[in-house]
């Protein structure tokens, strides 16, 4: 029996850990709503998990790492940590009544930046920015969608007035937080503010593993030193912290992107955030050679496996095995929703197409509108897979993010596709 599988049994027989799930099972099954394939539904609802859920679990955990943080176990960055209120609330929204909830939620605080990346996803939309007063009344109707998982991100999260009022509020509603940030503004006094406001976890970005290439990569003199001080800071306030890597085509060809994980681990990160570049802001008009082979993509799929295997910090969190067929799938406006720097919903940071702005409708009319185009969670990156949908509607007098009526219209002929293989396992869809 491998440590892994003692953790799994560790967490399976805690019941502040399974109480919650095994309760919205049964009641879940007297609705005849099936969320887990029948043995084990059958077997949790007996009131204790059994050879059958166990194995379920070990299955889907499989080139996982579970680690402990703050008393609290932590799978990766793509949930809360457990056991907690924003990992109840997580089996609790599937009594809501509604479809889909979103599980997390990307809130881009405002568009100001100290650098020039050529991969930023928020380029090309317009200018402006809204108080922290604004943005409270948009976290309250996130806690009314049930959100368990909301992060700040910009632009440069750290250089909006209002951070620490807007993750406490997150956090005093029952989500858990995250900050993206590339260390700009990161002071031992904002660490202090975010610590004391009940941050759970920074994601910290790092483009490569030399100071000279970090700086020309942001365009900025002082972006490794920024990096390598949040990284600090992070480590030393006590949140789970991670760095975040876009993994270009030159990085892919000598495999450097372990180089950089290398340099990840001899700082003390949890975590290893992996993605590839998106054909979106400064990328939108990018030449195909730009993205990532289909090679490359398994390339570090594998690596998130084969590394999390072995069980040694950092653990690896690559959003192409997380999101892959195989695995959950693309979540984008069906489990997870960005608001942009100006409201605009969308379905991730990545999707330039907009159901509405949140300063004017109701976030539950917007995320209603969007599920229902959207369906499902999907087998493949909407944006990858759509790119050239989005641009032959959009015309050079349009800015993104797209307006509502052509998001749908898009949407539409996207069309619908099968689940990823997790979903359709739990619901028993063919």
């Amino acid at each position: 029996m491998n440590f892994q599988t003692l953790k799994i049994l560790r967490l399976m027989f805690d019941p502040g850990v399974t109480r919650t799930p095994i309760r919205v099972v049964g009641e879940l099954r007297k609705k005849g709503k099936r969320r887990l394939p029948g043995d084990v539904e059958k077997e949790l609802t007996g009131g204790l998990p059994g050879f059958k859920t166990i194995s379920f679990v070990k299955k889907w955990l499989d080139g996982e790492m579970l680690t402990r943080h703050g008393g609290q176990w932590v799978l990766n960055s793509f949930l809360p940590p457990f056991p907690g209120r924003a990992y109840d609330r997580m089996f609790e929204n599937l009594l809501s009544g509604r479809s889909l909830s979103p599980v997390s939620a990307y809130l881009a605080i405002t568009a100001d930046c100290e650098n020039k990346c050529p991969h930023c996803s928020i380029k090309g939309r317009k200018k402006g920015q809204f108080t922290a007063k604004q943005w409270k009344n948009v976290i309250d109707q996130l806690h009314g969608l049930g959100t368990s998982l909301i992060s700040f991100t910009g632009g440069e999260p750290m250089l909006f007035d209002g951070l620490p009022e807007l993750v406490k509020a997150a956090k005093d509603g029952g989500a858990e937080t995250v900050v993206f940030t590339s260390g700009s503004g990161f002071s031992r006094k904002m660490a202090s503010e975010l610590k004391a406001s009940g941050l759970f976890a920074t994601s910290i970005s790092l483009d490569h593993w030399q100071k000279e290439k970090i700086n020309a990569f942001r365009g900025s003199e002082k972006a490794f030193d920024n990096l390598v001080n949040a990284v600090k800071l992070s480590l030393e306030s006590g949140f789970y912290t991670m760095t975040g890597s876009v993994l270009s085509r030159e990085i892919m060809k000598n495999r450097d992107y372990r180089k950089i994980y290398g340099f990840a681990k001899e700082m003390g990160v949890h975590e290893f955030r992996l993605i590839e570049p998106m054909p979106c802001g400064n990328l939108f008009d990018a030449p195909e050679d730009a993205f990532l082979t289909d090679d490359e993509i398994c390339e570090i799929r594998k690596f998130h496996v084969e590394t999390n295997r072995k069980g040694k910090l950092p653990k690896v969190c690559a959003f192409n095995q997380i999101e892959s067929p195989e695995v959950f799938g693309c979540g984008a406006g069906t489990q997870h929703l960005f608001i942009d720097h100006l409201g605009e919903v969308c379905p991730c940071d990545f999707t330039p197409l907009s159901f509405g702005n949140v300063f004017k409708t109701p976030l539950a009319d917007i995320w209603a509108r969007m599920n229902k185009v959207m369906h499902n969670p999907r087998r493949h990156c909407f944006i990858r897979k759509h790119h050239g949908l989005i641009k032959k509607e959009k015309t050079e007098s349009m800015m993104f993010p797209l307006p509502p009526e052509l998001s749908e219209k898009i949407c539409a002929k996207a069309g619908r596709e099968e689940l990823p293989d997790y979903f359709k396992l739990v619901t028993g869809a063919k």
